[in-house]
């Protein structure tokens, strides 16, 4: 009988945290708003393209949350502010509109929650896609050449190939993946002022 109490009890501490976890949640959380900006009129945060919301789909697939975070921490002056990884730390507003909201753990590269201001060329971001060692030769980041595909080159490269010499004519063309990919990376930009993250 002490037993079966016993077990009741555990249980019936275990729904209590697991719904005081939901409703504290939900109440941090479930009646967030954007907010307006008084000199814009517009938004914030801002709503992300279609295109970059198939890309969010495509960082996930890839594997990109096993080492990139989506969330720069801590107050002014902490390590992931002085690194420029974002002008402000990200909070739960931020994350409106990120359907899935990817937040990430893992630092073994840098967070990218501020990617598209500190990389606002399209064609960087590709190239780093292909081969990071092209831009950085110092990257841990694998390779995703499977983004891309291998065009024989006509008398004119296409404007979306990537500037890379080749000796078989052949141009590297980003697939729509990849494009979706650079649209949700560009789209990740904290450059904007919230009530509980105001900008320095």
């Amino acid at each position: 009988m002490k037993s079966t109490q016993a077990l009741a009890i555990v249980l019936l501490s275990l729904l209590l945290t697991w719904a005081g976890q939901v409703a504290l949640g939900y109440f941090q959380v479930g009646k967030l708003e954007p907010v307006i900006n008084e000199e814009t009129n517009l938004r914030e945060p801002p709503t992300p393209s279609g295109l970059a919301q198939t890309g969010a789909r495509v960082f996930a697939s890839e594997g990109c949350l096993e080492c990139h975070s989506l969330s720069v921490r801590g107050p002014s002056g902490s390590p992931d502010l002085t690194r420029g990884w974002g002008e402000r730390r990200s909070v739960s507003r931020d994350y409106l509109f990120r359907e899935p909201a990817l937040v990430g753990f893992s630092r073994i590269g840098p967070d990218l929650s501020n990617i598209g201001n500190r990389i606002k060329e399209p064609k960087d971001l590709m190239m780093h896609l292909y081969n990071p060692r092209n831009l950085k030769t110092t990257s841990t980041c694998p390779p995703h050449p499977w983004l891309f595909e291998m065009k024989l080159a006509g008398p004119k490269h296409e404007s979306e190939s990537l500037p890379i010499p080749r000796k078989d004519w052949k141009q590297v063309i980003p697939t729509y993946q990849a494009k979706a990919l650079v649209a949700y990376l560009q789209s990740l930009n904290l450059n904007y002022s919230l009530p509980e993250a105001p900008l320095k």
